[in-house]
């Protein structure tokens, strides 16, 4: 709701400069958005522009739905935003839109359990036996599950993908499923915990960290003390664990009917001005570092967020990326259980992957 009031004043104040190039909002339902906007583009219907985070890039690109931007963008427009957030909307070097939010996972932390936030992975199993003694587990977040792993993977020097091309199986990944199975067998973490029960061992005082995004406040019961951090450097490499990043952005429709007047609408809801009413008022994490300048700093939550984008990695956008999500998380499911060893797992998600994208492949 905040979002959306926050929107309709930046769309109120551009028609009250702009009488006659007026922007009409039309609101829909998430469930089927994405489906209906590659079906209506296509064919000459649809908005000028829309609202969509970047999972879809590869598939509208390849299906013409999306135009690209970098015709109106020089330097000095793309300096306006955070790198992170700005590659998250290109693909094969063009940039397909302009981003208005980002989402990422940090580390929750209740402050009566934990007064001082670990900073590596091995402070973090080092405080695990007190907490397990009190029957609290350090740590939770979906261990099977692969956007939650991925800080891991990251921080170990891994990736799901190479541009186009999953890469599933490499040294990397097999020593960052190796950790969360460590995690696991050392009871720092539970075994099987999804969002729901994660929010619940957080909220309970039986989990005393969780990894999660901004959505994860509204689980947290008032007067829970904690507060919001960065993730820890992974000890093994020195590097610090890096969730995926999604960045929702302002895309053009490839029939659009005036593009010049889309995209001084596209710029001007990406403006650092428009971008500081967003995040004042509806806490939003806005990729523009010059909003930051002003009082933003003094929300902790958009500072910690803001912290974490430093340590961020792009959500993959290649169509291949579809292939990966369950073919991963049964490896990870595996691995935790000790059902198999990480790299067979991960050997076999590979097969699996390369299968499907055979079955897949045009003809």
């Amino acid at each position: 709701k905040d979002e959306r009031t926050a929107l309709e004043g930046l769309a109120a104040t551009w028609n009250e400069a702009h009488p006659t190039q007026r922007v009409e909002l039309v609101a829909m339902p998430y469930d089927g958005f994405g489906d209906k906007l590659g079906s209506a583009i296509p064919n000459g219907n649809g908005p000028d522009l829309f609202i969509y985070s970047q999972d879809r890039l590869g598939d509208w690109t390849a299906a013409g739905v999306l135009e690209p931007l970098e015709f109106w963008i020089d330097d000095a427009t793309a300096g306006r935003f955070d790198e992170a957030a700005l590659t998250g909307l290109a693909y094969h070097d063009a940039l397909w839109g302009l981003p208005l939010a980002v989402k990422s996972l940090a580390l929750y932390v209740r402050t009566d359990l934990v007064p001082v936030p670990p900073r590596t992975t091995d402070e973090l199993l080092a405080m695990a036996p007190g907490l397990t003694a009190r029957g609290v587990f350090a740590l939770a977040y979906p261990v099977d599950d692969l956007y939650a792993h991925a800080p891991w993977l990251h921080g170990f020097g891994g990736r799901a993908m190479d541009g186009d091309q999953p890469t599933i199986a490499t040294a990397p990944a097999v020593a960052a499923a190796a950790f969360a199975r460590e995690l696991v067998a050392r009871k720092v973490v539970p075994a099987e915990a999804d969002a729901a029960l994660t929010a619940t061992l957080f909220a309970e005082g039986k989990a005393a960290m969780a990894v999660s995004g901004p959505w994860f406040i509204a689980d947290i019961p008032a007067g829970v003390p904690y507060t919001i951090t960065t993730l820890p450097v992974v000890s093994a490499t020195g590097e610090a664990a890096a969730p995926y990043l999604g960045t929702e952005g302002v895309l053009m429709s490839a029939r659009a009917r005036d593009k010049d007047a889309a995209i001084a609408v596209a710029l001007a809801l990406t403006s650092d001005d428009a971008a500081y009413e967003r995040a004042r008022r509806a806490r939003q994490v806005v990729p523009n570092p010059a909003a930051y300048r002003r009082d933003l700093g003094d929300d902790p939550v958009l500072a910690a967020f803001r912290a974490q984008l430093a340590h961020t990695v792009p959500m993959p956008v290649s169509p291949a990326m579809r292939a990966v999500w369950t073919p991963y998380k049964n490896a990870l499911g595996e691995i935790v259980s000790g059902a198999a060893t990480p790299a067979a797992a991960l050997e076999r998600a590979a097969r699996d992957i390369a299968t499907y994208a055979r079955t897949e492949a045009p003809r």
